[in-house]
Formats: C-alpha cells, structure tokens, sequence
C-alpha cells in the first residue's frame, strides 16, 4: 500500500494530527497509572482487591504478554479491516477496559487487564505505519508527536495516580481517568476511520501488485527485523523494570516514598523531549548509528549513578535515564517506519519487533525482583540494568545501519 497523498503535510491536518496525539494519550498512561510494585495506588489496590504482592506483581507484566501474543496477529486484522478502522477497535477495547476495570472485584479487574493489553498492543502495532501511511515525507515529525505525547501521558499517569486515589473514589478514580482522552478520541476518529478505511482501498486497487507482494511480508526470514525486535526488547525491558522497581531502589538509597514517586513522574517527563526530537534528527539521517552510541551513553552514566547515596546524584542519574529511555523508546518506533519500504512492511514488522519485544521485556521485573530476593541488595540489580543498556547497543547499532526489511529479504 502506497500513500494516499505524498504532499500530506502536518500543518494542513490538525483535526488527524490531534486524532493521532489523543490516540497515543492512552496506550500508555493507563498502565503507568497503576504505579510501581511498591507504591501508594498499588498497596490500595492490594488492599481492597484482598492480594498478596505476588499476585500485585503480575497487574504490571499480564499487559506485556498480551502485549506479545497479540502483536503479530495485528497486521493481519489490519490487512482485512485497513489501518483506519483497526485503530478504531483498538480505541472501542480501550474504553471497555477502562470500565471493566473498575466495575468490580478481582474478576474483573484481571479481565479488564487483558482487554486493555489487547487493546495498547493494537494501537502500538497501527499507529507507527498509520502515520508513515498518512504522512510519508513526515514520518519523522509525526512519529515525534505521538510518542511524546504517549511518555507526557505516562509521567501524568504515574504522577497523578496518587493525588488523584485520595479523593473519594480511591485508586478507581485514577485508573478510569484516561477514558476522557480515549473518548475524545473517538468521537475524531470516527469520520477518520470511514474516510481512512475508503483511502487507503483506493491506493490498495490502485497498486495491486505491489500489495500482493508485499502484503505477506516474512518478516521472521529477517536477519534487520531480529536485530530491531531485540533493540526494542531491551529498551522496553528496561523501561518496564525502571518503573516497576526504580522507587524501591531509590527508597533503598534513603530516599521517601512520595519523593522516590516524584523522581519516577520527573524520569517520565525527562523523556518527552527527546521522544520528540530523537525521531525528526533520526527521520533526516540515513544511518542513525550515531543515535545508538548516544543512547548508551547517557544509559550507561544515569544507571551508574544509581550507586551512589547522594541524593543529587541519584535525581541527575533519574534525569539522565529519562532522556536515554525517551530517546531509546522513539528510536524503536521510528525503525517501525523507516526501515520498511512499504506500509504493509511496516506493520508487519510493528508487529513483529513489538511481539518478540515485549515478550522479552516481561522477563525484566519478575528478574529484577527475584534478584533483589536473592541477593537482598540492589547492587546486582543495578548491574542487570548496565548489561540491559551493552544490549541496547549490541542489537540497536547494526539495527541503525541504512537499510529496509525488503531489501534484507532481498538478499
């Protein structure tokens, strides 16, 4: 599938460019709303829903694997439904699982869990090729603004899950919340899905030899995409255990409760600008290897700072890991893109790096905290970050090399 209008320019589409930012607003705040494994909002949620803290653990990693057995399946809803509408369902199962989970007890609270899952693993796999669909001289600037817009709502939903459980409605407030942003999304993406799922028929009959080539992309027989699902593994392995355990690292180093809280939402907030700028530099550059190298080297300086007891040095190492994690997560999405000559490409191998990405992903809390029960110390686990941030760059640096999925296929 080609592009419907190779002019599409950002500043001429507002109304899909706010469509897109609301859309990206809830595929990541929710999750981050439930806060760490150690934390305010998950202790209320523990107490009220009658768990223990290994059962507490899992809120955090059944996304995740949802997360990884549904992405390769998402392409192919999207080849039969188009992009448009698919990201249509995704925002129907979001706001479904806002309220299921909610509504009740335990029950549904899990259920509500694993319609969520389903539903962020849709909009993640739709939206980068979306984008690279709607805007292809722009992929850069618009992959940009969606996932700034996705770690700014993640910063908001870890740092207002608190004040937001001490009102009367306790944590089910602070969950439910982001159902705004997901029915504002809606009711814009309405007219986009009929108008989108019409355009994108057209340019699909307009070149139907190519579709047919492409629209099966094997993109398992890809020595690029491998490379690109395991840089995306290790970046969201990181991310998921920094959130799950960083606060109890930092609390381990002297730091309060409600300030190690705060120096998570500050981490999450570190990493907008770099969610934004990061993909516009790597859109403009043939070979982002240069970006790869950056990246382990504000990784490998924010971790190392964890050793210390200072608490100035642990809330630069908390900034300086902010901009690694922006900077790295943006890459990733990016590569969906732009090492893909075509949509169906693209999504394919969206889906592809974010199955096998976030299935490794989940094995980073459950190890971290395994580790600290181990060993009864946070050196190690600080350590297992350090070799987290070598894999960043074993797998990213050949990832960033000027290539497509197409032409590796090719060979």
């Amino acid at each position: 599938m080609k592009a419907y209008d190779q002019s599409q320019k950002l500043t001429r589409n507002w109304g899909i460019i706010l469509a897109i930012v609301l859309v990206a607003s809830t595929l990541r705040a929710p999750l981050t709303s439930v806060g760490p494994v150690v934390g305010p909002v998950i202790d209320e949620i523990k107490e009220v829903m009658d768990i223990n803290n290994s059962v507490a653990g899992t809120l955090t990693t059944i996304p995740l694997l949802i997360f990884a057995a549904v992405s390769p399946f998402v392409s192919r809803i999207a080849g039969r439904l188009t992009m448009s509408r698919t990201v249509l369902i995704a925002i129907l199962l979001l706001i479904v699982a806002l309220y299921v989970r909610v509504a009740g007890g335990f029950a549904l609270f899990i259920s509500g869990t694993v319609i969520l899952g389903i539903a962020i693993a849709i909009g993640n796999v739709v939206l980068p090729s979306n984008v690279k669909w709607r805007f292809p001289m722009q992929v850069g600037l618009a992959t940009g603004l969606y996932t700034a817009t996705m770690n700014f709502t993640a910063g908001l939903g870890g740092g207002l899950s608190y004040p937001l459980s001490e009102t009367g409605l306790g944590f089910r407030l602070s969950l439910a919340c982001w159902g705004i942003f997901a029915i504002a999304a809606l009711i814009l993406w309405i007219p986009l899905a009929s108008k989108g799922a019409k355009q994108e028929r057209v340019t699909t009959s307009d070149h139907t030899e190519g579709t047919s080539q492409n629209a099966h992309v094997p993109v398992t027989k890809s020595k690029l995409a491998w490379l690109i699902a395991l840089t995306m593994g290790f970046q969201s392995m990181i991310f998921y255990t920094v959130t799950a355990w960083v606060p109890s690292i930092l609390m381990d180093r002297g730091v309060s409760a409600s300030t190690a809280g705060y120096l998570l939402m500050i981490n999450q907030f570190c990493q907008v600008p770099m969610t934004f700028f990061f993909p516009v530099i790597a859109g403009k550059l043939k070979d982002q290897r240069i970006l790869i190298i950056i990246i382990t080297v504000l990784n490998l300086l924010g971790f190392g700072l964890f050793f210390t007891h200072s608490i100035v040095l642990l809330v630069i190492g908390m900034m300086i890991e902010g901009l690694a994690l922006g900077a790295c997560f943006s890459l990733c999405m990016t590569f969906f893109s732009i090492r893909a000559r075509t949509s169906e490409g693209s999504i394919a191998l969206s889906g592809f790096g974010q199955s096998i990405g976030y299935l490794i992903a989940a094995v980073g809390p459950l190890f971290m905290g395994y580790l600290h029960d181990a060993t009864q110390s946070w050196t190690v686990g600080i350590i297992t970050l350090l070799v987290m941030s070598v894999g960043v760059f074993i797998f990213g640096y050949p990832s960033a090399k000027n290539n497509v999925i197409e032409d590796d296929l090719a060979k």
